[in-house]
């Protein structure tokens, strides 16, 4: 008798466990319809896939004599095999340490132009391949130079990663902006079109994930910033979309679900120097921008599904409100700790769907890589490797995204 015993624990075991996993994609796509709004000349609720490092590889494949960079050319054509329209991915790099390597602004306003070709070459291959970039103008961080770089060129004291003087300095604020027009103004190598022309660009954001710590309260002067460089955008790229690249913080709970973020996440969602609601309603920001990392924001582990649905929709009604669509630029649950992958492709698979639902504009899963790339470079890596179908394991979420993608513009 114990081996019918014995299989009927187990079928119990699958069953409960296909049960958990249909209840975390019903909590993670559990998001009100809206009417579908679209991010520039993107079908609603379309898709982007982050790759981070095409400028980097490009140099690098520029430096050693190439005509073309091998991991440009893999990560546009999956990209767009598996059906997303548009990348994301780094038009900056002033790292300190990418020096002759892969850094295009060296000193103030003094550039490597191999460096700028590599982008120069990312931006006619993705034209090539009918791909549109979302092209980041800086970092917050410090991975490819960030905040830290400018406060360091300026020569203020003790300059620190996110440094909120980045923000508020004014021969900081100056650089900045000159760099964003020399960018804008340069003339592409490969194709000769003008960066502020190119059509490869869906849209410029004024930087990865500017955060407003050390800012007033109100987010005033985090504000003032936006209005400030997206105006100099706007003005070199008249025909682009401009987004702040932000994370989707706010000051106060006004206008979101404040019963339920008191209870999902005890971190400072709501209490930076930097307002989602005041940056998207600056007239010179096209589109709301939000990232989701639950896992490092604080949220709790049994409210992970819930918050991924409560922080797109809250967000894409408070864009709405202000007439713009939102763009969801990140999101992401860590590989190897928190979650199996059964449980990671649930909540992916219900967040997509409840972008669809909800109406935004887009949305971008963290982090697409060529093959050739470690995976231990980046947690949240998944992969469309060589030789396999999109559903293979190994692969992730890839076959999440041909999913997703068919979605867009069905609503």
């Amino acid at each position: 008798m114990r081996a019918p015993v014995l299989l009927l624990v187990v079928l119990t075991a699958v069953a409960c466990g296909e049960d958990s996993l249909e209840l975390l994609e019903e909590e993670a796509s559990d998001c009100p319809e809206a009417p579908a709004m679209r991010l520039g000349t993107l079908p609603s609720a379309a898709v982007v896939l982050n790759a981070y490092y095409l400028q980097e590889e490009a140099t690098r494949d520029l430096r050693r004599g190439r005509t073309e960079s091998p991991a440009v050319e893999e990560t546009l054509a999956k990209a767009s095999a598996l059906g997303a329209h548009a990348v994301r991915t780094t038009g900056y790099n002033d790292a300190a340490d990418k020096r002759g390597d892969s850094a295009m602004q060296v000193a103030p306003l003094q550039y490597d132009e191999v460096a700028l070709r590599g982008l120069d070459l990312v931006l006619t291959r993705a034209a090539a391949y009918g791909v549109k970039l979302v092209l980041p103008l800086g970092n917050y961080w410090d991975a490819y130079g960030g905040t830290r770089r400018y406060v360091e060129w300026a020569g203020l004291p003790s300059p620190v990663e996110g440094d909120p003087r980045f923000f508020t300095e004014r021969a900081v604020i100056d650089h900045y902006k000159a760099h964003v027009a020399h960018l804008l103004s340069r003339q592409n190598t490969f194709d000769g079109l003008r960066y502020g022309e190119h059509p490869a660009v869906l849209a410029w954001e004024l930087l990865n994930e500017p955060r407003g710590k050390g800012l007033d309260s109100d987010g005033v002067a985090m504000r003032a910033w936006v209005d400030e460089v997206a105006a100099v955008v706007k003005q070199y790229a008249p025909g682009h979309l401009v987004g702040t690249g932000e994370e989707g913080f706010d000051t106060s709970l006004a206008g979101y679900d404040e019963l339920f973020w008191r209870g999902a996440a005890p971190s400072p969602l709501f209490e930076g120097g930097s307002s989602f609601r005041r940056n998207t309603a600056s007239p010179f920001i096209d589109f709301g921008s939000v990232h989701f990392y639950p896992e490092l924001y604080g949220v709790k582990q049994d409210e992970t599904a819930r918050a991924g649905a409560h922080w797109f929709f809250e967000h894409a009604a408070l864009a709405r409100d202000v007439g713009k669509s939102l763009f969801i630029g990140e999101f992401a649950l860590r590989n190897q700790e928190g979650y199996s992958l059964d449980e990671r492709r649930a909540m992916y698979r219900g967040w997509f769907r409840c972008a669809w639902r909800t109406g935004a504009g887009a949305s971008g899963p963290w982090m697409f890589a060529n093959d050739a790339r470690p995976d231990e470079w980046d947690e949240f890596t998944f992969y469309y490797r060589d030789g396999t179908v999109p559903a293979d394991p190994r692969n992730r979420y890839a076959d999440l995204v041909v999913e997703a993608a068919a979605l867009s513009g069905t609503r």
